[in-house]
């Protein structure tokens, strides 16, 4: 991070606290107004000094569980998000030391009488720092846009499609704060040592995931040497997977965790799956019912369509999805005929490299059926596998019997977990990603898995749904 980054993570501190101290004087405000005294009159009277010594001690608390949940970290980026989550968090979880304390210290306070100013309290801080938060980033993209500051001057080492995406990124929004110097397909270190030493460049990035070791190394120690920041996507292998050390018989060994998803992390995604799930199926069941009485009309044939998918350890299932395309032409594996014409179309016109592939303008889809794969309300069923237990909210894509026969062995990786009605992958490019890096969002996803990523990536879905995609 550069100076003007550090000095503006280092502001978000007083401004929370002062947003405490302003959402403290708010929820009084509203508490004591003639309005909310004819609605709900005070029981007795709020003394001040002990009001205000309520407010210092819960901004105090707010500050340092803020900082406990790495609120003040010295991040670049920080999804939104996220950000709001953890300040959700943090604050909650100091009114609630705050209410504890009201109720088992041996004083008598005549605050607690007041449970509408202890919620006022609690809701309006949550709100003005976040707000604050928003404004820190406003005035940070202000600031680079308007006037450069903290522009990072930054070289890329293109050669996925990942390298051209962050160049794309990088030119039409100049406020990520970043300035691209100089792009190149491989390393010619008399050329970075230039841009290094005339000081053009303060970070390297490489985006050629296949680029030898030796070339990465080399790369990591000339940054080092010039102490330029490095980024780097990863292959593969980088994110084979997390260790836990253990000892046995004196011996120590380090296991391979494959995924998070372990223990009470399991537990806690299928309590997740059957509550959302079921709630997604009730709250939007005119949705359902509406596409089923438009799929009946279209066309005829069957409203739901059943395929063969494969879940974790190779173990096939059927997977519902709305029927999108005419009865006689889906892909039956029972039907020698619709897997060959399904092979003839992907020869034709298939726009995907590797064992997954897609077939532009399906001359099969119906009318309904490409408005409903358009929108993917075709998988709005597989919230009933979900609810089965077949599939997950949130996973990796779920693949057809003879795509996985043609996996390589790093693909099989996807194989851990159960496959999900969204992930990772279909949030960060759905079509336009290569099955490499397809593999690669979900190699990160089952490694790093938590409830908070679930969420984030459900929020993502929708736009990621609506978003145009070059593959299209």
């Amino acid at each position: 991070m550069n100076k003007f980054e550090l000095s503006l993570s280092a502001l978000r501190l007083p401004v929370d606290f002062l947003a405490v101290l302003v959402a403290g004087f708010l929820a009084y405000s509203i508490r004591v107004s003639t309005t909310v005294q004819e609605i709900r009159p005070l029981g007795a009277a709020i003394r001040v000094e002990d009001y205000r010594i309520l407010v210092l001690a819960f901004a105090g608390l707010t500050i340092l569980i803020s900082a406990l949940s790495g609120l003040y970290a010295m991040k670049v980026t920080r999804g939104v998000v996220t950000e709001f989550y953890r300040i959700f968090n943090a604050i909650s979880t100091a009114i609630l030391i705050i209410i504890l304390f009201y109720f088992f210290a041996p004083i008598d306070w005549e605050l607690f009488l007041s449970r509408f100013l202890f919620v006022a309290l609690w809701t309006i801080s949550i709100g003005t720092v976040f707000l604050g938060r928003l404004l820190i980033r406003a005035l940070q993209t202000f600031l680079v846009q308007r006037y450069r500051l903290g522009l990072h001057r930054a070289a890329i080492i293109l050669g996925d499609s990942s390298g051209d995406i962050l160049l794309e990124a990088f030119q039409g929004n100049p406020g990520l704060g970043y300035q691209v110097v100089h792009t190149t397909e491989s390393f010619d270190l008399k050329t970075f040592q230039t841009l290094a030493t005339e000081r053009k460049i303060d970070e390297v990035i490489l985006t050629n995931s296949k680029i030898d070791p030796q070339t990465q190394m080399e790369i990591n120690e000339f940054c080092d040497e010039y102490k330029l920041d490095f980024q780097y996507i990863p292959n593969l292998f980088d994110t084979y997977g997390k260790v836990d050390v253990r000892t046995l018989a004196g011996v120590m060994l380090f296991r391979v965790k494959r995924t998070t998803l372990e223990g009470w992390g399991s537990i806690l995604k299928r309590a997740f799956d059957i509550t959302f799930a079921g709630l997604f199926l009730v709250i939007f069941s005119p949705v359902y019912i509406l596409t089923a009485i438009a799929i009946k009309l279209d066309s005829k044939g069957p409203i739901f369509y059943k395929s063969i998918r494969v879940g974790p350890k190779n173990r096939e299932f059927e997977v519902f999805k709305f029927r999108s395309m005419y009865t006689e032409l889906c892909t039956d594996e029972k039907n020698p005929e619709t897997i060959a014409l399904e092979q003839k179309l992907l020869a034709e016109k298939g726009i995907k490299q590797g064992p997954v592939n897609k077939i532009k303008d399906d001359p099969r889809v119906t009318r309904v059926g490409k408005f409903i794969r358009k929108t993917s309300i075709d998988e709005l069923p597989q919230f009933w596998n979900v609810l089965v237990g077949n599939m997950s909210v949130v996973g990796p894509r779920p693949h057809q019997p003879r795509e996985v026969a043609k996996y390589e062995k790093h693909h099989k990786k996807v194989l851990t977990i159960k496959p999900g009605i969204t992930g990772m992958a279909q949030v960060n490019g759905r079509s336009d990603l290569t099955f490499d890096e397809e593999v690669l969002y979900d190699t990160f996803y089952i490694e790093n898995w938590s409830l908070m990523l679930d969420l984030i990536i459900i929020l993502k879905t929708p736009w990621a749904v609506i978003a145009p995609r070059k593959a299209d």
